[in-house]
């Protein structure tokens, strides 16, 4: 997975500066307006008074505006100090064993270890381990038929009893029940996080070569 090369330090600067643009421009208009109301108050026909309504109308529309220009200026704010906070969080992973609900695995030192889960009982069932790239069937595991969780290493070694390279993989289980319908299996998978790519606009933990988020973590464990 490419991760686009953004800079992180973004900071707060830009979104301040487009809040204060924002409001400037607001009140320059806001002063034409008073300017020009003002100017029709003075040298309206006493016989035929103007309709304030609209004036209202527009005075409450020009207060909600700038009320909106302010509310996103302070969430942008929030977002801002929560991802600048990031880097460290994710910084803290290191070294630390994830799991994660994803299709994606990380072969780690030859070896991987996952879990899938179904909620009945199954008439084949069969994990599936892919290059991530091509989709070519590296190796396939034969699973329980039980309903409940149940656990799946991966050796490394493809069907042939050769070991494969370290690297990003793509699991799947094929399950079909007894009326020869697919069966959802919910597949976890493990990881050790080697590193933290900070070049986008929120960290990525790296598992060897395969990235993730960190809300993508379920559990994490030394």
């Amino acid at each position: 997975m490419s991760i686009s090369g953004v800079s992180n330090s973004t900071g707060t600067g830009g979104t301040s500066t487009n809040a204060k643009s924002a409001l400037g421009d607001l009140s320059d208009n806001y002063e034409t307006f008073l300017t020009l109301l003002t100017s029709q108050l003075q040298n309206q026909d006493p016989l035929q008074p103007t309709d304030t309504a609209e004036f209202t109308k527009q005075l409450v529309q020009y207060s909600q505006v700038e009320q909106s220009i302010k509310t996103n200026d302070k969430l942008d704010n929030v977002i801002s100090a929560i991802n600048n906070g990031q880097p460290n969080q994710a910084i803290s992973y290191l070294g630390k064993t994830v799991e994660i609900q994803s299709n994606g695995i990380a072969l780690q030192d030859g070896k991987a270890h996952l879990t899938v889960s179904t909620d009945t009982p199954a008439s084949s069932a069969v994990f599936e381990i892919t290059e991530a790239k091509t989709g070519k069937v590296l190796r396939t595991i034969e699973l329980s038929k039980f309903a409940g969780t149940q656990d799946v290493d991966w050796d490394g070694l493809d069907n042939n009893g050769n070991p494969v390279e370290d690297g990003t993989y793509k699991g799947v289980a094929k399950i079909t029940g007894a009326d020869g319908k697919a069966i959802d299996g919910q597949v976890l998978s493990f990881g050790r996080v080697t590193g933290v790519d900070l070049t986008s606009t929120e960290p990525y933990l790296m598992l060897g070569s395969l990235p993730i988020t960190m809300t993508n973590v379920l559990s994490i464990k030394d």
